[in-house]
């Protein structure tokens, strides 16, 4: 998640709109929701699971080690 929202700010406004609402909305949805703290084993493999869904259609966009880290992701 650092990759994308911190260290990567060109990479998000490089992104297409499509690209943008299906993979970085997931994404800073899950990033508060982990930051919160209060969450079950489920909600943090669903959460993991969208948002490799999300970026799915995108990955063709993303920087090569970006998509090495969502690759990890359960599917």
């Amino acid at each position: 998640m650092e990759l994308v929202f911190s260290e990567e700010t060109e990479f998000v406004d490089s992104l297409t709109d499509g690209a943008q609402a299906d993979f970085v909305v997931p994404l800073g949805m899950s990033a508060k929701m982990l930051s919160g703290g209060e969450y079950s084993a489920m909600e943090f493999i669903s959460a993991a699971g969208t948002v490799r869904y999300c970026a799915e259609p995108h990955m063709a966009e993303f920087p090569d080690e970006l998509v090495q880290m969502l690759s990890r992701l359960p599917g």
